[in-house]
């Protein structure tokens, strides 16, 4: 209660939002992309709540305990340029990029892809806000992927082969072929 806001356009390509019980204060003043963007994500429900927060803190716990592993690279001046969390299963491999709360990047692969961070060609791939993207991945299934690769052991579920290092840093899977 008390929490007032008001929405105006200033012009054709911009829109205004101040508090309307202080009309003489200053008003943040945003593009028509950036207020669409807004709009989409409280009707789609993604928009940031401390309920959306603890979701993705949730969903970045079970990616965990499925077994993902989490990198933080730094850009050149020491800050995280992005949180990556990878994970290698079966025939495939998954990849998490997320960047910012709205800018989460999530991709399955095939196990012979070259570059696990600019891929190619991918067998899924989700971007968007942080629980809606991380909650997706969750629900991939874990077993395999329709029209991926094969050889994968039926009592265990794991894909016969090994990672054979490609050059300084990088690896390839390579999968058994008998």
């Amino acid at each position: 209660m008390g929490n007032c806001v008001e929405v105006s356009p200033v012009d054709a390509t911009r829109t205004a939002i101040r508090d309307s019980k202080n009309t003489t204060g200053p008003a943040l003043v945003f593009t028509g992309a950036v207020i669409a963007s807004f709009t989409n994500a409280v009707k789609s429900g993604v928009i940031t709540t401390p309920d959306a927060a603890h979701a993705a803190e949730a969903y970045l716990r079970k990616l965990v305990s499925r077994g993902f592993e989490f990198l933080h690279p730094r850009d050149p001046s020491g800050e995280i340029a992005a949180v990556v969390g990878v994970r290698a299963h079966h025939n495939v491999i998954d990849v998490v990029r997320l960047h910012a709360e709205d800018e989460v990047i999530a991709t399955r692969l095939p196990a012979d892809a070259d570059d696990v961070l600019n891929p190619s060609s991918w067998l899924w791939r989700r971007e968007g806000w942080a629980a809606e993207v991380l909650r997706q991945m969750i629900d991939l299934p874990d077993d395999r992927t329709p029209g991926s690769l094969g050889g994968q052991d039926r009592a265990t579920g794991a894909v016969a082969g090994c990672w054979v290092p490609t050059s300084p840093g990088r690896a390839k899977w390579l999968p058994a072929s008998a």
